[in-house]
């Protein structure tokens, strides 16, 4: 063998087969991307999704996550108390180490934390999902937007994986995705806890009469209020793409 056919050979190993959504016996699978909408994810729950009413569901921000977050905003205020003590900021390029602690971690920590207490919610009253502190207005709001997303443009859910690689180790991350009528997607959750995915997609499946396509186990779930069809009069604007954090 060649060394170009022995490349050529490792080239078509490595290469992923595509994957068939056949299983799911639906034409929006066939048209519906199943490689990760969202790279990344946390090796750790972020969200717990809570029944707050018939109509509304709320995902809460997890322990691990809130922690996640105080940690990146309050470890440096300690460091920097406990360096301005000892006189390591007077030394001769103490001041960029200062830079880092009093602004960029702190910062990053903030960012974290916004994410972690933003509400996400399903809400069947106003007829929409959304990621935000301000809720939509029926009144105000007649197309899905970023943060704004009418319930009824939502066709389906999916589950898909992406093996994820740090430096130190590498985990499963779990996607659970909004699918558009016009095959577009939306990250709702992304992490590594599988059966949290899982059960919040079914509740979701339920709470919203639509079906469940699990790329993992090649599985439709079907809910028992199953509508019979998407209302498209507000139709999601599909040039848009969103990344959940």
């Amino acid at each position: 063998m060649g060394l170009k056919s022995f490349i050529e050979k490792i080239k078509k190993g490595l290469q992923s087969e595509p994957f068939d959504s056949s299983a799911f016996e639906d034409p929006l699978a066939q048209k519906t991307a199943w490689h990760p909408q969202a790279s990344g994810g946390s090796n750790f729950k972020t969200r717990t999704l809570k029944k707050v009413s018939s109509s509304e569901l709320h995902y809460k921000g997890s322990t691990g996550g809130l922690l996640f977050a105080l940690a990146f905003t309050l470890m440096p205020t300690l460091f920097i108390a406990v360096f301005f003590s000892v006189g390591f900021f007077d030394v001769e390029g103490g001041f960029k180490y200062a830079f880092a602690f009093i602004f960029i971690f702190p910062a990053v920590g903030l960012y974290l934390l916004y994410i972690h207490l933003r509400p996400i919610v399903l809400d069947k009253r106003l007829g929409y999902f959304y990621k935000s502190f301000k809720k939509p207005v029926n009144s105000l709001h007649h197309t899905s937007t970023k943060n704004h997303i009418k319930l009824d443009t939502i066709g389906a859910l999916q589950i898909v994986q992406e093996r994820v690689r740090t430096k130190n180790s590498s985990y499963t991350s779990y996607e659970l995705n909004f699918v558009f009528e016009d095959a577009t997607r939306y990250n709702v959750i992304d992490h590594a806890k599988y059966e949290m995915i899982q059960e919040d997609a079914k509740t979701i499946s339920e709470f919203l009469g639509i079906p469940l396509w699990d790329a993992t186990t090649l599985q439709t779930y079907e809910p028992k209020n199953r509508k019979k069809q998407v209302d498209t009069d507000a139709p999601y604007d599909s040039t848009r793409r969103f990344r959940d954090m």
